[in-house]
Parts: structure tokens; sequence; C-alpha cells
């Protein structure tokens, strides 16, 4: 007799398996409306987070449909375990964007402070030149370029501290932002109110202009109302 392989899953996955489990019994059926994320958060005692990435996953897979102002409605009800397996797959392969942006908010305003101090007039160029394709990306409402000028950015910043150790923490972190759940998530942020990209131009305009004034402090405040916005969001 075999041994049974132990799993290790993550609680989004198993936020996901329940509510295809109520859908497939039909507590839910088709065109039906989910409760909260509260609420189901409560319910299975994890983190809005947690239940925010089940439901992306699942819109993904095509099994719920998010309307924006009024909640998420079922639209699909699998009838196999394979039909919802693309939605597991996803959510295990995919970091906590909670926790991604968590662990960037303690790393990125020790980054921008020393920043601050060690960065060249060749660096502050390169930053300024990233911010521009922000701007440009965020007028034409380009999600795709303006993501990745967004990140160029972030690892500009990190490049000017001229320390690999922090260049090498910081780009994991951003990494996860190119995973598909991530993506998908933060491109159903922005075209629900294209207004958000010039938001978010703005906040990264004033981390510039702080780093290029060489004040750090100022530059860390920017930073960490940078991450109160996206924290804010991610839990909205």
């Amino acid at each position: 007799m075999g041994f049974k392989r132990i799993e290790t899953k993550r609680k989004s996955t198993y936020a996901a398996e329940q509510i295809v489990e109520a859908i497939r019994r039909g507590r839910y059926k088709v065109g039906d409306k989910l409760p909260p994320e509260r609420e189901i958060a409560e319910q299975m005692g994890v983190s809005r987070p947690s239940v925010r990435e089940a439901i992306s996953a699942l819109q993904i897979a095509g099994i719920l449909e998010s309307r924006p102002g009024d909640g998420t409605y079922v639209v699909r009800v699998p009838q196999s375990l394979e039909e919802q397996y693309p939605a597991l797959v996803l959510l295990e392969q995919s970091e906590s964007l909670a926790e991604a942006f968590e662990a960037r908010r303690a790393l990125e305003e020790s980054v921008v402070r020393l920043a601050c101090e060690k960065a060249t007039p060749e660096d502050l160029k390169r930053i300024e030149r990233e911010l521009r394709d922000m701007a440009r990306a965020a007028q034409a409402q380009n999600f795709d370029a303006f993501m990745e000028a967004n990140q160029r950015f972030h690892r500009a910043i990190a490049e000017a501290t001229h320390n690999s150790l922090l260049l090498r923490a910081l780009e994991p972190l951003l990494e996860v932002m190119r995973q598909r759940l991530p993506r998908e998530l933060r491109g159903k942020y922005y075209r629900e109110d294209a207004r958000k990209f010039e938001r978010t131009y703005e906040i990264h305009r004033r981390i510039f202009e702080a780093l290029a004034a060489r004040d750090a402090a100022r530059a860390a405040r920017a930073v960490r109302r940078h991450f109160d916005v996206l924290e804010r969001d991610l839990n909205e």
C-alpha cells in the first residue's frame, strides 16, 4: 500500500473549491449572485484577499462574472473536476498579491531613501524616462505598456541604490505582478475606471520629484502613499 501525497494548498485554492462545490450542488445556480466577499470570508474563516483571488481565478475560468457596482454572479456550472482545474492551477501557481504588496511596502521605503543618497544624474534621467513612458501609456490607456513602464520605474529606483542585494530582493516581488492572476486583477481594476491610470501616474510623479530633490523623508512618504492606495483598492 502506497503513501498518499501530502497536499499544501493555499487558502485561496480551498476557497475556490468551496465556491465551485456550492455551485455544483445547486446552492447557487446560473444567474444567482454570490454573497459579498466579506461574508464569504467570514463563513470560511479566511481573509478577504484569499476570497478575492479565488473569485478572480473562477472568473478567468468562465465560472463567475463580476459586475462593477453590483456583485459577482454565476455564469456557468462546471460539470466535472476538469472544468475547475485551470482555476485551481492558476491559484496554486500565483503568489499572493496582498503578501507581495506587503513585502514591497516594507522594502521600497528603504530603497527610495537610499536612492536619494546614491542616485547619480544618469540614474535620475533613466527613472524620469520610465516616468515619461508611464505618462504616455496612461494617456493612451494602454494597460500592458503602463504596467511595463511601472515595473521599469521601480526597478530603476532600486538600481539607483547601487546595492545589488536590495535589487535582488525586489526583483521577485516585481515578477509577481507579471503572473497571470495579478495581471488579470489589475487589468480589471484599470478597465473599471480609466481615471486610475492618471492617479497612479501622479503618485509615481511625486515619488520621482522627491527623489530628484534628494528629500528622503518626502520620497518615503510618497512610497507609503502609493502602497496605501494599492492596499485600499485591493481591499475594495
